[in-house]
């Protein structure tokens, strides 16, 4: 099929949705079929272009859409800036897609769904998250697309108790690339890469360290060290930033007591550098608070990342994280409780066979999870409905 990836987000992008959206029109072409992404004309801080910085298949085309950034215009301030872009962008689209020979559309961004239900080419959104306003017409589109794929199966539900039609909406979580994790760094050499000298276990944390501007439970980390820390048994591995996050965290760590013979802090990485991180690693934490977006949203590429280095699990137990994993694939923990995760660490210690069994159903349940077989469940669903 020829497909229309359409974005609101700046491409390339150090954050998480832009790497997403590389992988998935990555796996489309990988399943033969021909892709373009259409993204909004920014200003770039990424210095390399779209294909270098993501190692993105050349097959894939990109255009970028207009001249002129609102984002990063003075006159146009905050959400103002961001209505003008996806104004701008709807426009754009009506544009280049209507009389255009693309089968499908392919988007992220329910911000231009408006543009792109009107050019009577099949739309299938890929939902990461509730709208908080204009719920009536949300639904009506969510009823005009081909298919509505949520991240999750709670937004799947919510959905369908909004008036979507059950039938055209599948739940769907994020991916991994399983390919990154052949012939990763041993963890020797992985600690020698980020200079780690320590016996202790080493719990990491491999990701951005907040989204939306909210914690992603690196404090509540911090504070199960720092309980930790008489013991000299375990050593924080904090991996990500971006740099006012990282120093926000040293200075949190620094609070409770925590030293570099505690805790290291590597800031932001290169995506290629992840696998090598995770080998580094003997647990791998997932502290997740308990806060509507996690427990209602997330789909994290963390997990499945995790799940691929096959190291032992320990994360809050939320629903959006119980779509993937389960007590055989995982060690749970309350989310927000520092002493339920220093208990969940403790168990790992006292049951290391069983934590590593844990590990190795996770690597294989992973499996199901690439963004090919991701990918291909998703139009698998979409051709069935169209037929």
């Amino acid at each position: 099929m020829r497909i229309a990836y359409c974005t609101n987000v700046r491409l390339p992008s150090e954050r998480a949705h832009g790497h997403q959206i590389a992988h998935v029109a990555d796996a489309l072409v990988s399943l033969g079929h021909q892709v373009t992404v259409f993204a909004p004309y920014r200003k770039n801080v990424v210095a390399e272009d779209y294909w270098t910085y993501y190692g993105a298949r050349q097959e894939v085309s990109l255009m970028h859409l207009g001249n002129f950034d609102p984002i990063a215009s003075p006159w146009l301030p905050g959400v103002i800036g961001l209505w003008t872009l996806n104004g701008l962008m709807r426009l754009h689209l009506k544009t280049h897609l209507v009389q255009s020979n693309f089968d499908v559309i392919y988007t992220r961004s329910p911000a231009l769904l408006s543009a792109l239900l009107v050019t009577g080419i099949p739309v299938i959104l890929e939902l990461h998250q509730l709208p908080r306003a204009s719920r009536r017409r949300f639904v009506t589109e969510c009823n005009a697309c081909a298919l509505v794929a949520c991240l999750t199966s709670s937004m799947r539900e919510t959905l369908i108790e909004w008036g979507v039609d059950a039938d055209k909406v599948i739940a769907e979580g994020d991916a991994v690339a399983l390919e990154r994790f052949q012939n990763v760094a041993t963890p020797a050499e992985a600690r020698a890469k980020f200079h780690i000298q320590t016996q202790r276990q080493i719990v990491g944390y491999v990701g951005r360290l907040k989204t939306l501007g909210m914690d992603k439970g690196v404090t509540v980390l911090l504070e199960a060290l720092a309980e930790l820390k008489d013991q000299q048994t375990f050593f924080g591995f904090i991996v990500g930033g971006p740099e006012n996050d990282r120093k926000e965290y040293e200075a949190a760590a620094h609070a409770l007591g925590l030293t570099k013979d505690d805790v290291l802090f590597t800031g932001e990485i290169p995506g290629g550098d992840v696998p090598a991180a995770l080998s580094a690693c003997d647990i791998l934490a997932m502290p997740f608070p308990d806060v509507p977006h996690y427990r209602h949203h997330m789909s994290p590429l963390k997990m499945f990342e995790y799940m691929a280095a096959e190291r032992p699990i320990v994360t809050s137990d939320l629903p959006t994280v119980r779509d993937v994993l389960s007590d055989e694939t995982a060690i749970f923990c309350r989310p927000g409780d520092p002493k339920s995760l220093v208990t969940a660490l403790r168990w790992i210690q006292d049951h290391q066979s069983e934590a590593r069994a844990r590990a190795q159903r996770a690597r294989k349940l992973v499996e199901n999870h690439t963004w090919q077989a991701r990918m291909q469940r998703i139009l698998n669903a979409y051709l069935s409905k169209a037929a």
